[in-house]
């Protein structure tokens, strides 16, 4: 009987799933988390996102016409009933994966024998899982969700800017990432599509990015207690010096940004005026 009680306890944890827009504050957050304790995948890349998350997204957001910034379609057909069941089974059939994105090995709910020991914090960060948030938790229904938010017009601005910065060196256009009114709206669906997943567990927990930044400290460790993260104050101390002051200001001199805002209630719920 203790075996028993033994085995059951070294299961692997379920992951915590950091959500956010693009630009929203996410690989910060998930750089401060990595700091203290948790397991975010291998093979990273410059935004603390495991490369085969963000390609698993990708195929299954363009086998449905969609993409990052242009995700209506895929929002629209994973809220019917039969396209909500079709996106978890694909995400299903993609758990393999797991295998040399994480270092995990096995099926789920059984010991993984990869380089990650049963009982370590893992999990990922990757924007596009934001629309994908509410299928993940029905494959891992004990799944701590964090969604970082951030002023949707600074998320919009910090878009744009990025955007023409790529095109000035000579890349082609993302869409219509160019146009502030668009990255406004993107910035919008996002918040909105993580808030929706709220409906679906219990584990989901919403922080402001603008928080996290007035106090890293404090809002740190309200967050690590949520992700159930066993951390010093020497690894508290690093990660809080990792997050860099708000120096962001350019939305706030946009034109007529009361009026785009005005368009969009729902960031008031969110404690974002313009």
């Amino acid at each position: 009987m203790e075996g028993s009680r033994h085995s059951k306890r070294s299961l692997q944890r379920p992951p915590v799933i950091v959500i956010g827009a693009h630009r929203s504050g996410t690989t910060a957050t998930a750089r401060a988390l990595r700091i203290l304790g948790l397991h975010i995948g291998r093979h990273l890349d410059s935004h603390e996102e495991p490369r085969e998350m963000r390609q698993l997204h990708n195929d299954y957001l363009q086998s449905l016409g969609a993409s990052w910034h242009e995700p209506t379609p895929f929002l629209e057909r994973v809220q019917t009933p039969r396209g909500r069941a079709d996106c978890i089974d694909y995400l299903q059939r993609h758990l393999r994966n797991f295998e040399r994105i994480f270092g995990l090995r096995g099926p789920l709910n059984l010991p993984f024998l990869g380089r990650v020991r049963p009982g370590k914090p893992w999990g990922w960060k990757e924007p596009r899982t934001t629309l994908f948030a509410s299928c993940w938790v029905d494959l891992f229904p004990e799944a701590r969700i964090l969604q970082i938010v951030r002023h949707p017009l600074a998320v919009a601005a910090s878009m744009q800017k990025r955007e023409l910065g790529f095109q000035a060196k000579g890349d082609p256009p993302t869409g219509r990432v160019q146009d502030l009114n668009h990255c406004l709206d993107l910035a919008i669906a996002y918040m909105e599509a993580g808030r929706a997943v709220a409906a679906y567990t219990t584990h989901y927990q919403c922080i402001r990015f603008e928080d996290i930044q007035a106090n890293p400290a404090g809002s740190l460790t309200e967050v690590a207690n949520f992700c159930e993260l066993t951390f010093s104050d020497e690894q508290m101390k690093e990660a809080a010096a990792s997050i860099r002051p708000d120096t962001s200001d350019i939305w706030k001199n946009l034109p007529g940004a009361g009026e785009l805002l005005s368009r969009h209630p729902v960031a008031k719920t969110f404690g974002y005026n313009a």
